[in-house]
């Protein structure tokens, strides 16, 4: 999601390289699931973010808690996003805290409002960037299922098709929370409402779900051509160690998951 810097990458290679030098800069980032390049400008209170392949830009509020760790806050931006999204980043801030430094990167962990809980990411920023590209794409959303019959998909396919969803209930229906592939953030699961993504690469992905400081996950064996249903849940009332949660991650049957999809409300 955010990068590491050109400006001083040419005196980087005669000095060792500490978290207080990134505080200004060009950086770079290629994030996970994509082929995207981005560049922020990281000046001050300020953090303009761009992306090389679409210009989209977002200008975030950045605020360094310690030499090691800062806050940004969403400003604004022309970025597409869902209202789900948008209203997760109005509401919250993004937390970074910074666990490795070199010469040509650093290493980052991501959390939501402050450095404690359950990390939402861990990721690297680059200081120079990278001569080659590749795209790293595995999970990509589909709009509805008629675009999936448009595509004519079936078993001889060369992806596979996820539905993941999270059925509606009445108590704390309001309580929403992350769901990951593989660790990297997939959606902001609200009270009755689901996503449909095509999955391009086979083998083992995991699907999480966190909550402060409780996460559940399921792990797909995936392959081409097949169709999975995967059920994110919280079920309310007195956990051991937790308040009144517990999340619960679940591959539900084709026949009952067809169901149950079709009582939400796609994103």
């Amino acid at each position: 999601m955010l990068m590491a810097g050109l400006s001083f990458s040419v005196q980087a290679q005669n000095k060792t390289i500490t978290c207080a030098d990134l505080k200004t800069g060009l950086f770079h980032s290629y994030p996970k699931n994509s082929s995207d390049h981005y560049i922020s400008n990281r000046e001050g209170d300020s953090q303009n973010e761009v992306n090389v392949k679409t210009g989209d830009s977002i200008l975030w509020k950045i605020n360094w808690i310690d030499d090691c760790s800062y806050t940004l806050k969403f400003v604004s931006g022309n970025v597409k996003m869902n209202e789900d999204v948008r209203s997760f980043l109005k509401k919250h801030k993004m937390a970074y805290e910074i666990s490795k430094v070199t010469i040509n990167y650093y290493v980052f962990k991501t959390y939501i409002d402050k450095t404690s809980g359950l990390p939402i990411e861990t990721d690297t920023m680059w200081i120079t960037e990278k001569t080659n590209i590749t795209s790293n794409e595995l999970i990509k959303p589909v709009p509805n299922p008629a675009f999936l019959k448009k595509e004519h998909f079936s078993d001889t396919s060369k992806y596979a098709v996820v539905y993941i969803y999270r059925p509606g209930k009445f108590t704390n229906s309001l309580s929403n929370y992350l769901v990951y592939c593989n660790d990297n953030i997939l959606w902001v699961a609200r009270n009755k409402s689901g996503y449909i993504f095509k999955i391009l690469k086979e083998g083992k992905i995991k699907f999480s779900s966190r909550l402060n400081k409780d996460e559940s996950s399921i792990a797909l064996d995936v392959k081409f051509g097949n169709t999975y249903y995967v059920k994110s849940m919280v079920h309310w009332g007195m956990y051991k160690g937790l308040s009144n949660y517990k999340l619960e991650m679940a591959e539900a049957e084709p026949k009952d998951g067809k169901i149950e999809f079709e009582e939400v409300e796609i994103q």
